[in-house]
């Protein structure tokens, strides 16, 4: 009779119990205390329970990693917030508070070292050239934006030095573009298709706009550093999407109204992938298209999922 030893030229290991899944994917043994044949499996991504935040809520600004995460100000009907909540890939933690309490902002960095900015004040209905600084411990005022707008999207995995600011509305929606150096502020190229609600992604010289509105379009716009060009749609148009990742590999994760939809960019094409277990517009989003993370949104949710591609497992081999 063959052994396996003679079919593949090695002995299958034994184990007395199975390790992580994440360590042994390909990797064939025998569980000597269950007297069964293992396998670990590389499955498709797929959405899990995270931490529950302090204050569920929406349209705030979001950045940072599936395990290291900024969620500042935002609005729960019919009020303001100026809290800030900072994610260790198990809980949320509220720290110092944002210096002006806003929603439809827009932030890029680090839970060290970020940056928020615009946005819309209340019951004015002002929008916001504000601009702060995180330190990882405070906030600090620093110079405004060009132009005062709300609903824009921003180069997320930018830094305090460097990142972008498109779209937005400002009495009608704006194509408009800025890029800030760390002091300043300064108009660059227009975007080639005005929207307010994108989401974006990505660096100062190579980020990523998608989706918005009105009309939720479904355009997606890369831009090098220089201008903007038009690349392959969404498969879904909406607006408000949470968004993860870099401009050649990204998540546009939920959207308006309440959608589950989950789509993954490749550095040219978007393909939808597994859904959201809970419905979320105007959430944030944070990480990369291998550990992401979906936090609050609408209706003032306050659970978070947290985004791994692939999933790991451990499957029993039937021998007979």
């Amino acid at each position: 009779m063959a052994t396996y030893k003679g079919i593949q030229g090695y002995t299958v290991q034994k184990l007395s119990s199975d390790p992580t899944a994440s360590e042994v994917e390909g990797q064939l043994w025998y569980n000597s205390s269950t007297g069964a044949f293992k396998l670990g499996v590389a499955g498709a991504g797929a959405w899990a329970s995270g931490g529950t935040m302090n204050t569920g809520r929406d349209s705030f600004s979001s950045f940072g990693l599936q395990t290291a995460a900024i969620a500042v100000a935002g609005y729960i009907t019919p009020t303001l917030q100026n809290k800030t909540e900072e994610y260790n890939g198990t809980s949320w933690t509220e720290k110092n508070n944002c210096l002006t309490a806003r929603r439809l902002s827009s932030g890029a960095g680090t839970t060290t070292a970020g940056i928020f900015f615009g946005g819309l004040a209340l019951p004015t209905s002002t929008n916001l050239d504000l601009t702060e600084i995180w330190n990882g411990t405070s906030w600090t005022e620093a110079n405004d934006l060009t132009s005062a707008r709300r609903n824009a999207g921003s180069a997320k995995d930018g830094t305090t030095t460097a990142t972008l600011y498109f779209g937005g509305d400002d009495s009608g929606v704006q194509d408009k573009c800025e890029s800030w150096n760390g002091t300043s502020w300064t108009e660059v190229n227009d975007m080639n298709t005005a929207r307010e609600y994108p989401a974006g992604l990505g660096t100062q010289t190579a980020a990523l706009a998608y989706g918005g509105g009105p009309g939720n379009p479904d355009h997606t716009e890369k831009w090098d550093g220089t201008s903007w060009t038009e690349v392959n749609d969404l498969n879904t148009g909406r607006a408000l999407i949470g968004s993860a990742g870099i401009n050649t590999a990204g998540l546009a994760i939920g959207g308006e109204p309440s959608r589950t939809i989950t789509e993954k960019y490749d550095g040219t094409s978007w393909t939808e992938v597994a859904d959201l277990s809970t419905g979320r517009g105007s959430c944030g989003g944070a990480g990369t298209t291998t550990l992401g993370l979906a936090y609050g949104g609408s209706a003032s949710i306050s659970s978070s999922e947290e985004w791994n591609d692939p999933v790991y497992t451990i499957k029993t081999v039937t021998v007979s």
